[in-house]
């Protein structure tokens, strides 16, 4: 699993799913593409506007230069769609996943904003009241 590695295929067998199985592309392709968006506007990581269509895309495609940041974006990635894929039934293990999920998005957001990539993890704006 390197940059040049395939993004749908390193994301299968986080979600309980062989990696060369195309199976579920159907219904993980969507989810891990809203998932890219989500990194991009939230976090300041990846290509904007970067969608997958199938196991030819690479992580090298969507972060560019981001291969310091591989492990930390395939974690908070793969975690990220397999909650909505496939939620575990356990407590514990899904309280257990979605602080690694926040952790990654801390530390990737944070990361992201000191190279100048993201002005802020949730931008907010204010109405002036009259």
């Amino acid at each position: 699993n390197t940059i040049n590695s395939s993004i749908l295929a390193s994301v299968r067998p986080m979600c309980n799913v062989e990696s060369n199985d195309p199976g579920f592309d159907e219904k993980l392709i969507p989810l891990i593409n809203s998932q890219i968006m989500v990194a991009h506007h939230e976090l300041g990581i990846g290509v904007n506007g970067f969608n997958i269509t199938g196991d030819t895309e690479t992580w090298a495609d969507w972060l560019s230069t981001g291969e310091a940041k591989l492990s930390a974006v395939k974690t908070w990635l793969g975690y990220s769609v397999l909650l909505l894929f496939d939620p575990p039934d356990n407590g514990t293990v899904l309280k257990s996943m979605q602080e690694q999920i926040d952790k990654m998005a801390w530390m990737l957001a944070s990361k992201s904003r000191l190279e100048g990539h993201a002005k802020t993890i949730y931008p907010v704006e204010y109405a002036e009241e009259d």
